[in-house]
């Protein structure tokens, strides 16, 4: 079975977040862990914590309406920690394989696409996370993207995730390299392209070569063109997604409001 952690600040992005999650993972046996993390600095606790579990208790029975009862299973619970400290002690005691977020948060008044404490997920929790945003849909995911540079070792734990989600609705896992200008792939990157290329000799894939200004131009064009539902990275690589990941929401690409993205973990 597959725990999947949900945390949710009952704002109507983590309610998106959590319909995509039980609906990407619709035929998997799993194991979804709900959680609301309240500020250990805030007044009037008890208070908070009423309210807390009243709206966990709604957005339960909501999302039970959406479920498979066959497969998925639920459990609840609220934390008086920081964000982070709360996740990790989740995390470690339910054995979490998974966490899935919205973008933003309660507060839309940010300046950056992804939120403070999605941001913080995913440079701070070593563990993959599927970041949903505001306006995304749930869509089979029939093409998933993966851009990657080449320049860093596919360890088996980014494999088996690659193969899993891939695997989930038997979906066509495209792997795009980006560069600004036309170059040799070093010797480094040969390997690893020839290393990946083997690992996934047994999932449907194909790679993909872009020369482009920009990333963020790159991956216009490849999710429009290759009508792609799912865009897969890997957390050792964020430095080069940065530029994707923390766009300024004012000049962000449209997709970016639909389009979900996978971060891996090693």
């Amino acid at each position: 079975m597959i725990n999947i952690l949900l945390p949710t600040d009952f704002s109507e992005n983590s309610w998106n977040a959590m319909v995509y999650g039980v609906n990407f993972f619709y035929g998997q046996q799993v194991h979804f862990h709900i959680s609301h993390i309240l500020d250990e600095d805030g007044e009037d606790k008890a208070y908070s914590h009423k309210n807390a579990l009243d709206e966990l208790q709604a957005f339960l029975t909501r999302l039970r309406k959406l479920a498979n009862p066959k497969f998925h299973k639920f459990s609840f619970s609220i934390q008086e920690t920081s964000f982070i400290s709360g996740l990790k002690k989740i995390i470690e005691d339910g054995k979490i394989h998974l966490i899935i977020m919205g973008t933003l948060g309660a507060s839309l008044d940010q300046q950056s696409l992804v939120g403070k404490n999605t941001t913080a997920v995913i440079s701070r929790i070593k563990c993959p996370i599927l970041v949903v945003p505001e306006e995304a849909k749930y869509k089979k995911p029939q093409n998933i993207a993966f851009p990657t540079d080449f320049y860093v070792t596919y360890k088996a734990r980014i494999l088996r995730g690659l193969k899993f989600i891939s695997n989930c609705h038997q979906s066509k896992l495209k792997v795009l390299y980006y560069a600004k200008k036309t170059e040799e792939l070093t010797t480094s990157q040969k390997s690893n392209r020839d290393f990946l290329k083997e690992q996934l000799s047994d999932t449907h894939h194909g790679f993909y070569y872009s020369v482009k200004d920009s990333l963020e131009d790159a991956m216009q064009l490849f999710v429009k063109s290759k009508d792609v539902q799912l865009i897969m990275m890997m957390g050792k690589n964020l430095n080069y997604f940065d530029q994707l990941l923390f766009y300024p929401v004012s000049k962000a690409p449209k997709y970016f409001k639909k389009i979900p993205f996978f971060v891996l973990h090693e």
